[in-house]
């Protein structure tokens, strides 16, 4: 049913969509039909079109896909930085139930803190109880590093925390493909050596995932040796960043005495 005024803001309507509100002009009353194939299935896929679309555009054109968004093309994305915090929701999940299955086994070992000293309790409390924010941290140093180094085109810091946020989702759906990978060790039984090697390729796609992700983004205005070293450069910044977060992380857990501390990070 159509109706001369949205039902929602009262705005008469021309078109398809309230140009007010932006709710759609054909509204209609709620029957369970309604409900279960409008409300529902087509809510729920269109949820999910959205989702599988930025996840895809992450992983094959990351650079490119966060370009689009800056200028404008936003409407089949579903919103990033959502995304990532679910993503890094399902890569905890996967890892604390791997674990878990671990332990029940008896191929693991719970993680006792009772015989940490209290820097030592405090930094578990910092890489477990806030993993979803250390994680997230790599948004605003890759924001900033490639403002610094990535200036021709001329992208503001807001508009650099996008290509970081692509950019990072790619790195967690790496990492979340990495934890579904090791559950395969249930059927095959992987030994620590495979283990290893399976980690080392994983960490490795995604130093080579990062490159790539930039050089999609900024290639077309540096040379290659121009946007090499800029690279080089970045990871370095973000080495020293992390090391300065991890400086001020024990300074703070130690009282500022940096005595002796044991380090865990995420188990």
């Amino acid at each position: 049913m159509k109706h001369k005024n949205c039902l929602n803001c009262g705005k008469t309507v021309t078109d398809t969509y309230c140009s007010g509100c932006g709710q759609k002009s054909d509204t209609h009353r709620i029957t369970f039909k309604n409900f279960i194939f409008h409300d529902v299935l087509h809510g729920t896929f269109h949820i999910e079109k959205g989702i599988l679309f930025t996840a895809k555009q992450a992983l094959i054109r990351p650079g490119k896909a966060a370009l689009d968004y800056i200028s404008g093309k936003r409407k089949p994305y579903y919103n990033v930085f959502l995304l990532i915090l679910l993503t890094i929701g399902l890569m905890l999940f996967l890892r604390h139930y791997y674990n878990e299955i671990i332990i029940e086994q008896g191929r693991g070992y719970i993680n006792d803190t009772t015989q940490l000293n209290e820097a030592s309790k405090k930094m578990d409390t910092i890489f477990s109880q806030k993993s979803k924010f250390v994680i997230f941290l790599f948004v605003p140093f890759a924001a900033l590093n490639g403002f610094i180094l990535f200036r021709r085109k001329k992208l503001n810091l807001s508009e650099h925390f996008i290509v970081a946020g692509m950019i990072l989702l790619g790195i967690l759906l790496f990492s979340t493909l990495g934890n579904v990978i090791f559950y395969l060790d249930f059927l095959v039984g992987f030994s620590s050596s495979i283990a290893d090697v399976i980690s080392l390729i994983i960490t490795a796609l995604i130093f080579l995932y990062i490159v790539y992700g930039y050089f999609n983004a900024f290639s077309e205005d540096y040379t290659k040796i121009g946007f090499a070293y800029r690279m080089l450069l970045f990871f370095a910044f973000i080495f020293i960043e992390m090391m300065l977060l991890l400086f001020i992380a024990v300074g703070f857990s130690t009282n500022w005495e940096f005595g002796e501390i044991t380090i865990s990070p995420f188990n």
